[in-house]
């Protein structure tokens, strides 16, 4: 019996720590104040944030929601994250429309990443080609 109980212990101390790569599309609304501060913020302007939540934790907030009149409406199309050793590369496509008012368009969308490790580096890219954050915060 005493062996059946170190041996349970030790298996929810290892599972504890294993810890994997996930992402999920979250809604500003009913996360902290200062991340709701800093979409609200970022809205001004289209580009790609980064939020620093705690260690563990970051949000990629992609925002294509401001069109200048006269001109196509960028929206994104898909969205995901890769590892490559100990950079972090933050891929999405984006398409243009004419058609404003789709509603099924992604103009302006939040992904919480759960992080597997540290990081030393994270990148983002735009339909293949590298950009740069246009903000990065945290706490």
């Amino acid at each position: 019996m005493k062996k059946l109980v170190t041996f349970l212990v030790v298996v929810i101390l290892l599972s504890g720590c294993n810890s994997e790569l996930t992402l999920s599309k979250v809604t500003p609304k009913g996360n902290n104040k200062t991340l709701q501060s800093f979409t609200t913020n970022a809205q001004d302007q289209n580009g790609v944030y980064l939020y620093l939540d705690n260690p563990k934790t970051i949000y990629i907030y992609l925002n294509e929601s401001n069109v200048i009149q006269g001109e196509k409406a960028t929206y994104v199309t898909d969205f995901k994250v890769e590892k490559d050793g100990n950079t972090l590369k933050i891929l999405y496509n984006t398409d243009k429309t004419s058609n404003y008012s789709k509603p099924k368009l992604n103009h302006e969308l939040l992904y919480k990443i759960k992080l597997d490790k540290k990081y030393d580096t994270i990148r983002s890219f735009q339909n293949g080609e590298e950009v740069s954050f246009n903000a990065v915060s945290g706490k």
